[in-house]
């Protein structure tokens, strides 16, 4: 085999338009999905952390009684 063809990945091939494009896709509509999914996690845990805290409130005023 040539020393050439031994340094080409073909695999990764940079000239490769389709995945070029499909990269450059993804890419793009990546960072949206991204920030939506970190918003709708952070208002997840906030919902977590008050039904917690409602119910422990609950629980402490019952056992006042």
């Amino acid at each position: 085999m040539s020393k050439k063809n031994e340094g080409y990945d073909w695999l990764n091939d940079p000239f490769d338009e389709k995945k070029a494009a499909a990269e450059r896709e993804q890419a793009r509509m990546g960072g949206g999905a991204k920030l939506g999914i970190g918003c709708v996690a952070v208002i997840a845990v906030l919902f977590v952390v008050v039904v917690i805290a409602v119910f422990s409130l609950a629980l402490v005023g019952m056992g006042g009684l």
